[in-house]
């Protein structure tokens, strides 16, 4: 890689450094505790640099937002290109997705949930992305019902390991998911 096009990637590379250390930080200590000096010193940059990529805490955390949603459904969309049934293959992978976030994502989720109810506008960019999710069903169901179901009870089931609800234990998170992919076929 030439040095012109080193030094443009990285501001990139520092924002994405940044994003996974507030990530972490999130995930240990909880968003209130979050401040932009635990996350620039951690990320070793300084704090004015960190204030070039995020002016402000709400910014860094729309941001991480932001990742957190594109990276779901850059998996959700993984998984519906596998899947050779086109009937209700957003619905399905949707349901797959979510109930196999790993651990320190869902931890981040829940740690995030805090601000999402002093700023519910956090939940912007979700929303759009439920709102093409709730097209693609229209259009590959018959009956999106079914998978308006399926996608609320694998919601329930996130929301319950954000909250730590219940202790679900593998087999019967396997046998929840199947049931509700089952839903996406009808």
């Amino acid at each position: 890689m030439t040095e012109t096009r080193t030094r443009r990637r990285q501001p990139e590379v520092t924002q994405q450094r940044l994003l996974e250390v507030a990530g972490e930080l999130v995930g240990e200590t909880g968003v209130a505790a979050l401040t932009l000096e635990a996350v620039a010193k951690r990320a070793g940059v300084s704090k004015g640099g960190l204030l070039h990529h995020f002016p402000s805490k709400q910014a860094l955390l729309a941001a991480m937002v932001g990742t957190m949603v594109e990276r779901f459904a850059r998996a959700a969309d993984t998984v519906a290109a596998a899947d050779a049934d086109p009937r209700g293959r957003s619905a399905r992978a949707y349901v797959r997705t979510a109930v196999s976030e790993p651990e320190a994502e869902v931890r981040r989720w829940a740690a995030l949930s805090a601000a999402f109810m002093s700023d519910p506008s956090l939940l912007d960019g979700w929303r759009g992305r439920l709102k093409g999710f709730r097209d693609a069903d229209r259009s590959e169901c018959a009956d999106p019902v079914d998978a308006l179901v399926a996608r609320l009870a694998a919601d329930g089931l996130w929301f319950a390991d954000v909250c730590g609800l219940y202790d679900i234990d593998a087999e019967t998170r396997r046998r929840v998911a199947d049931r509700l992919v089952a839903l996406t076929r009808s």
